[in-house]
C-alpha cells in the first residue's frame, strides 16, 4: 500500500467513525451500525497501523445486543440527548473549556476558516461536535493524499495538527464519561464506549508516528502589552469619559450610561460581581 493509499484509508477511517456518532435516526442505522461498520473499521484499521482488535470485538458484541432501532434511539439519547442529567457530551469543546461554546470553539472555527470551509445554516450542531471534528479529520487526511499524488499544496492544516491540537486532549476525558455514563444510566455494556475506545487508539496512533505538539497561544502583540503596561489600572478621567460617549453617540448608541462615575457604576446600575463555578471533575481536560 503506498502512503497516499494510507492516507486515505485513514480519512476513510474518521469518516466512519464521525457518522458512527451521528443520531441513529435512519430505518437502516442499527444494520449500518452492527453489519457494515465493524467490518468496514476492521479492514481500514491494520491498513492503517491502528491497533483496535479489542475494542472492535467488544463493538460487536456490544452492538449485536442491541435487539431493534427503537433500543438503539433509546441507548443514544439517554447518553447524549436526555435533558437535565449530566451526561456525556458530543460538543468536546465542553472538555477543554468547562463550558459550552468557549474559547476551542472559536479556535475550531478558525481552523474550518483557514480550510476554506464555511458553517452551513441548515446545521445546528456547534462548530465542536465530535462529528464535524472528525469529518475535518478526513477531509484533511484525504486532501494530503491528493496533495502527493498531483504535487497540490496541502492544507493549511495538517490533519495531525487538529488532531494533536483538540482531539487528542478531548478524548480520554470523553471516553471515561462513557464508560461512567454506561454505569449511572444502567445502560450495560453500550456500544459507544467502545467507539471512543477505537477513536482513542487511533489518534494515540497517530501522535506516535506523527508527534505535533498543538499550536501555541498566539503571541500578545507587543503595541498592545505596551499599552497594558502603560494604562492598566490609571483611572478614567472625564476627557476619556468624553471620547467614549461621543464615539457611541456616533455609532447611534445610547452614551447614558456612560455619564455615571465608573467607581459607582456597578451599584447604581444595580450590578454585583459573580464568580463563575469550578467545571465539573469529568468536564476538565487530559493532556495525552
Amino acid at each position: 500500500m503506498t502512503p497516499e493509499d494510507t492516507l486515505l484509508g485513514k480519512s476513510e477511517f474518521f469518516l466512519c467513525l464521525a457518522r458512527a456518532f451521528a443520531i441513529p435516526d435512519s430505518p437502516d442505522a442499527l444494520a449500518l451500525l452492527r453489519d457494515v461498520l465493524p467490518d468496514d473499521l476492521g479492514e481500514l484499521a491494520p491498513a492503517c497501523d491502528y491497533e483496535i482488535g479489542d475494542a472492535l470485538i467488544d463493538y460487536r458484541a456490544s452492538i449485536g445486543a442491541i435487539p431493534d432501532q427503537t433500543r438503539l434511539l433509546v441507548v443514544y439519547s439517554r447518553l447524549f440527548l436526555v435533558p437535565g442529567d449530566r451526561h456525556p457530551s458530543l460538543n468536546t469543546g465542553t472538555y477543554l473549556d468547562g463550558t459550552v461554546a468557549g474559547g476551542s470553539v472559536t479556535a475550531m472555527e478558525t481552523c474550518y476558516r483557514r480550510c476554506g470551509l464555511e458553517k452551513d445554516e441548515r446545521i445546528q450542531d456547534l462548530p465542536d461536535h465530535l462529528s464535524i471534528q472528525l469529518e475535518l479529520v478526513a477531509r484533511l487526511f484525504a486532501a494530503e493524499s491528493q496533495a502527493r499524488i498531483t504535487g497540490a499544496a496541502p492544507p493549511p492544516i495538517a490533519a495531525g495538527e487538529f488532531l494533536a491540537s483538540f482531539v487528542a486532549r478531548w478524548i480520554g476525558p470523553f471516553r471515561a464519561d462513557l464508560e461512567e455514563a454506561g454505569h449511572r444510566f444502567k445502560l450495560a455494556d453500550h456500544p459507544y464506549r467502545h467507539l471512543a475506545r477505537m477513536l482513542e487508539g487511533a489518534v494515540r496512533a497517530e501522535a506516535a508516528v506523527n508527534p505535533i505538539e498543538a499550536a501555541p497561544a498566539p503571541a500578545l502583540d507587543p503595541e498592545i502589552a505596551r499599552l497594558r503596561s502603560q494604562l492598566a489600572g490609571k483611572p478614567i478621567t472625564e476627557e476619556d469619559l468624553a471620547i467614549i460617549r461621543a464615539r457611541l453617540e456616533a455609532d447611534g448608541l445610547s452614551s447614558d450610561h456612560v455619564a455615571i462615575p465608573v467607581d459607582d457604576r456597578d451599584r447604581i446600575m444595580g450590578l454585583s460581581t459573580m464568580t463563575p463555578p469550578t467545571p465539573p471533575s469529568h468536564r476538565r481536560a487530559s493532556v495525552v
